[in-house]
């Protein structure tokens, strides 16, 4: 061996020790950051893994990503997606390919967007009660200053799609919880106008969930999505790409206000533009993986 060929061959050693060292806290820093910022609560009851965002309180499911059929459509008994009661720009159904995310287990509450906002915005008062009259614009600021708390990639609304994959949850159904042609289930479900449940909303998570461990899908209050609103044919991408500033915005899962049999299906669209309030428009929120 040349003299002096140790030592070289010893610091090339350790520079690619560092290296690799280097690389590896790179790739883990995300994860060790997200466990900073995240409790993790295991499994729920359906099998989903739930985090608990330790600064807000906020919980968050963990949903696996993948193909689901769309919209509905009132023609063919025997077809995908069949709801008797589906409406044209529900249509056509349609193949979407979604990536895993987390969504809130929950609606955004009072206290959550008092804490964030420092002031309550919502007509029926309640810090467990859904926040309320806000805008879709109102949630970009609420959002934007939630961001931060939550990591890198930051928060947002869900996108059409993934609102609609989420409350189907592996379903083909009128309902998260199945057709239910005489409604005789919905009263466990959400809160709205038809069961004498009309008149505010209510605290959240007090109906039971839907096969992914989602509380107050149907009703309560209808969340805002990221998406614009396109009739019938709506677009068949995720919703992700939003090239326009203004428009008229999707508002999804029918609230207190409405009834479960028309507004409060999986598939039934509304919408507002932007700048409105309601006491019946509220939101749940998305965070990347």
């Amino acid at each position: 061996m040349m003299p002096g060929s140790g030592k070289r061959v010893a610091l090339w050693a350790g520079a690619v020790t560092l290296v690799v060292l280097a690389a590896a806290a790179g790739l883990n820093w995300q994860h060790l950051r997200f466990w900073w910022l995240f409790e993790p609560l295991g499994r729920n009851a359906q099998g989903c893994r739930e985090y608990r965002h330790r600064r807000t309180g906020m919980v968050f499911v963990r949903l696996p990503g993948g193909t689901f059929w769309m919209g509905a459509q009132g023609t063919d008994p025997k077809g995908q997606n069949y709801d008797p009661d589906a409406e044209e720009d529900e249509g056509p159904v349609h193949d979407v390919r979604l990536g895993p995310f987390l969504i809130g287990k929950l609606e955004v509450t009072q206290a959550q967007w008092k804490a964030v906002m420092g002031a309550n915005p919502s007509f029926s008062e309640g810090d467990e009660n859904p926040v309320e009259r806000v805008s879709w614009n109102d949630c970009q600021e609420f959002l934007k200053k939630l961001s931060p708390m939550v990591g890198r990639n930051g928060c947002r609304l869900p996108t059409e799609a993934e609102w609609e994959y989420a409350c189907r949850a592996g379903t083909h159904t009128r309902f998260s919880y199945g057709d239910d042609p005489d409604l005789s289930a919905l009263g466990e479900y959400g809160w709205e106008a038809g069961a004498g449940q009309w008149g505010s909303s209510h605290p959240v998570g007090q109906k039971r969930p839907n096969p992914w461990g989602l509380h107050d899908m149907h009703g309560n209050v209808s969340e805002w999505c990221h998406s614009l609103y396109q009739p019938y044919p709506y677009d068949a991408s995720d919703g992700r790409e939003d090239p326009a500033t203004s428009g008229l915005r999707i508002l999804r899962g029918g609230s207190w206000f409405d009834r479960l049999r028309q507004q409060c299906r999986t598939a039934y669209r509304n919408n507002d533009w932007p700048g409105t309030t309601n006491y019946d428009h509220g939101l749940r929120v998305v965070l990347d993986l």
